[in-house]
């Protein structure tokens, strides 16, 4: 398995360590409540794919890059009114989530496609030319 994430959270803020355990024991809190949008990661035999839920947000609003081996995906859900919430659920503001790139993929290749609310990202796997199989001729 490969280390895919990068977490903004230092140990040193202890604010942050705090919040962690309110988050951690709070009843009220659930998934629907989460700052940052879910995401599955699925490997296969040539790519890997990272699925993210981003609904109600444009292309235009993500920025995708790649820099030194890690991945990161950027975006912000904007506030569409002045509006009395009852019950506010969906988190409106910015969101940045990365993740580390193992050795063996090709970043030259990555796409990135967004439909029906879901950020698909596929990144492929580098082919190691040290592993194919070449039958050698014999002189």
């Amino acid at each position: 398995m490969i280390n895919f994430y990068r977490n903004y959270r230092t140990p040193n803020d202890l604010s942050n360590f705090f919040n962690i355990f309110e988050e951690l024991f709070d009843e009220t809190h659930d998934i629907t409540s989460r700052r940052c949008p879910a995401h599955d990661v699925i490997e296969n035999d040539d790519e890997f794919i990272i699925e993210m839920e981003l609904a109600g947000i444009k292309k235009e609003d993500v920025k995708i890059e790649t820099e030194d081996g890690v991945l990161t995906i950027e975006t912000e859900r904007k506030k569409n009114c002045d509006c009395k919430y009852n019950r506010k659920e969906m988190y409106v503001g910015k969101y940045k989530r990365s993740f580390i790139l193992p050795d063996n993929t090709d970043a030259e290749e990555i796409k990135a496609s967004l439909g029906d609310g879901i950020l698909k990202i596929t990144v492929p796997k580098a082919v190691d030319e040290t592993k194919t199989k070449k039958q050698i001729e014999i002189k």
